[in-house]
């Protein structure tokens, strides 16, 4: 059934967002509030919870993916079957990515290495199925998803079935441009099945192409059973030999051919790696035996020492080796009029699709629906042989459309005359902007419009990369006003706390609480509200004289320092040519300023110490104020600790008893610094009150206004 955003099921899940829908349930993205943590939930659709048949397949599905435990399969948490309240639903690991079809519609096509780093990661979540007696039966890359970090996850077992036999047979599942041939005939499948599938998809990682390709399902399905093995290297001519051989192998058209196990292919892949020009693989291939050549002299020996060994053999040996010979001759004239009459067919319908789309043209009133569902029929001494296709989980009887953008599901959609129009947008963290992410369900007619739903970008808002403490900086970048419209747009929840900053302007990000938007922990942002009150900004005193100078750090209630004269040939005798603290910097009140004055072009190099230079001021510019210092180093946090990761908020400050009434000054506002780091702080001479001989020295956590650390000075009268 259809559930609604914000709704609890069963007083646990609570459902976020719709992630997508297909033939048989929605998927949605939801948080199990009990273990806290985001899953998906699969339920199924409502016109199915009264068919006993379909809820014992949902039923299996999960029974089936909760016996799998790999880290490359998708997985399966809990199985829930309310009767009372006619829901069915499946609750899922979520999995944050793309599929791999959407990650090789970006690339183009893989080259080998990645494709094989990929492969085995797909091929030890299919062992695993395999061992457990689990055939997928839909091995496709919609059904593959890549994770952010490149964990690559098989999903979607809606179609498994536990093997309890060899063979399996059953209706005829999968997609038509990966399933295997023994699907397509009968319905047969088995792990080598899978193992086909899987060769489709490679083949398809290492050209961008799929193997076969046709303007129906039909003829996609009889390129199968009939088209050559295509080449790799046809489409790719720089991959690996060794990656050509393999794909070939797997897409052998009889099972027997092919890798009898999927272990075997994850041996052969990893071999691929040291030895790229497949040399490991000769004599394995199966050649093309419809192809017309020249045996070998060591294929003659071999044929006669199988007759001469056939002639010293049992009668009943013989007898039965000519029957499956005749079987066999049969079972390939049998195909041969098989596909002789489905070619007929297709051609008729293709001679009535075109006097039907000549009708619709003159008569605009007449549909024609779009069937899932078609059939090749054979002569009437044949059995009729009916190829059934059914639609992923996450995909709907349009499957082509989901991930393109509008002009590109007009273009595709152009033969059948249904148009898109968008009728929303939404954000999607698996879909780029702009590309169609669901429309509604159904069977769609020719001259249909579609209303779409268009994904207008990442739901979750990323920060800054939480493993490296280096692109915080481009938070600082960052103005709040244009943040907040962000968040407010999305529906984030989120607190702002402003804190002062010598570095970052007003009205910009410091940093956040989290490194992304995503999860229910609170989203608390720390932003820049300018220069402390205790600091100033230093002004560039190049070309001023000494004494304008020096009345100029007075007035901004900076302490001058050691004054250096040094011989310049540019500069007349008396002017500024240096200073300690750069011009633009920000600096604490009472910070000391160190000048390099010019002595002229034949003067001489000498310095005036801070102590004689004093004495040279006025009287009113005598500084009543006592001063302190500190030199000591504060560990921020520590490797061993827990939450000892990340970035956090320090400032420093001088905390004095002035008659009973305590007294603040900033010395440091708020930076960002590493956790499990060391802090020096180090102020030669800090401001106090006058008259106040004691004073603590404060290391503050800016985010919770806790102190760290605390330290005791004295302080004393400025000699």
């Amino acid at each position: 059934m259809m559930v609604q955003e914000g709704q609890i099921l069963d007083d646990r899940y609570k459902i976020n967002s719709l992630i997508g829908q297909g033939g048989m349930s929605y998927v949605y993205r939801a948080t199990d509030t009990k273990m806290g943590r985001e899953v998906a939930i699969k339920v199924l659709k409502e016109e199915y919870c009264e068919d006993k048949e379909f809820i014992r397949k949902f039923q299996n599905e999960a029974q089936a993916a909760a016996k799998l435990n790999h880290p490359n399969i998708v997985g399966v948490y809990d199985i829930i079957d309310n009767h009372k309240n006619k829901i069915h639903y499946i609750v899922m690991e979520l999995v944050e990515g793309i599929t791999l079809k959407s990650y090789i519609q970006r690339k183009g096509r893989m080259d080998s290495k990645e494709a094989i780093a990929i492969a085995l990661q797909v091929v030890g979540g299919i062992e695993q199925a395999h061992k457990n007696g689990i055939v997928h039966r839909d091995i496709k890359p919609q059904n593959m998803i890549v994770s952010g970090d490149g964990t690559v996850k098989v999903a979607d077992f809606g179609i498994a079935r536990a093997a309890t036999q060899q063979t399996v047979t059953t209706t005829v599942m999968g997609s038509v441009h990966y399933i295997s041939p023994e699907q397509a005939r009968s319905g047969q499948s088995d792990e080598r099945s899978d193992i086909y599938s899987f060769g489709c998809t490679l083949y398809e990682m290492l050209t961008g192409k799929v193997p076969y390709d046709g303007s129906t399902s039909v003829a996609v399905v009889f390129a199968h059973l009939e088209n050559p093995i295509p080449k790799v290297k046809n489409l790719a001519p720089d991959v690996y030999p060794a990656l050509d051989y393999i794909v070939s192998k797997c897409m052998q058209k009889l099972p027997e051919k092919r890798y009898q196990h999927i272990d075997e292919l994850g041996r052969d892949l990893q071999k691929a790696i040291k030895d790229p020009s497949g040399s490991f693989m000769k004599g394995r291939i199966p050649q093309d035996l419809g192809e017309t050549r020249v045996l070998s002299a060591e294929e003659l020996s071999d044929i006669k020492a199988l007759q001469k060994a056939g002639d010293t053999g049992s009668s009943e040996e013989d007898g039965s080796a000519i029957q499956d010979e005749h079987k066999l001759i049969n079972d390939r004239t049998f195909m041969i009029y098989r596909m002789i009459a489905i070619a007929c067919g297709i051609c008729i319908l293709i001679i009535v699709l075109i006097i039907a789309k000549n009708m619709i043209s003159f008569f605009r009133d007449a549909h024609a629906p779009l069937e899932t569902t078609t059939a090749a029929e054979t002569t009437e001494t044949e059995v009729t042989s009916e190829v059934s296709i059914t639609i992923s989980a996450l995909e709907t009887h349009l499957q082509g459309i989901i991930g393109l953008s509008v002009e590109e599901a007009n273009e595709e959609l152009r033969e059948y005359n249904i148009h898109i129009e968008v009728e929303k947008e939404a954000y999607s963290d698996i879909y780029n902007e702009g590309v169609i992410i669901s429309y509604p369900n159904g069977n769609y007619s020719v001259g249909d419009t579609v209303k779409v739903t268009v994904s207008k970008g990442a739901q979750t808002i990323v920060f800054y990369d939480k493993d490296d403490p280096s692109t915080l900086e481009a938070l600082h970048s960052i103005n709040i006003q244009e943040l907040e419209s962000q968040l407010k747009d999305r529906d984030i929840q989120y607190k702002i706390v402003e804190v002062p900053s010598d570095t970052i302007p007003t009205g910009y990000v410091i940093n956040t609480s989290k490194p992304d938007s995503s999860g229910p922990d609170p989203l608390e942002i720390f932003v820049s509200k300018g220069l402390d009150a205790n600091m100033v900004k230093v002004p560039d005193l190049s070309g001023y004289s000494e004494a304008d100078a020096l009345t100029t750090l007075k007035l901004l209630d900076l302490i001058p320092g050691d004054i250096t004269y040094l011989p310049d040939h540019q500069r007349e005798a008396g002017k500024v040519m240096d200073q300690s603290v750069k011009g633009g910097t920000a600096a604490f009140k009472g910070s000391v300023v160190s000048l390099t004055v010019s002595s002229g072009p034949d003067g001489e190099s000498s310095v005036k110490s801070a102590e004689t230079q004093s004495s040279t001021l006025s009287s009113s510019a005598a500084d009543s104020s006592w001063y302190g210092s500190i030199n000591t180093v504060v560990p921020l946090g520590g490797a061993s600790e827990p939450g000892a990761s990340g970035t956090t908020l320090v400032s420093i400050r001088l905390r004095q008893d002035v008659n009973g009434e305590e007294r603040y000054r900033t010395l440091q506002g708020a930076r960002s610094y590493e956790v499990g780091t060391e802090l020096q702080v180090v102020f030669p001479k800090i401001k106090g009150e006058a008259g106040i001989p004691l004073g603590t020295v404060e290391v503050v956590d800016a985010a919770t206004d806790t102190v760290i650390a605390s330290y005791v000075c004295n302080f004393a009268p400025a000699e």
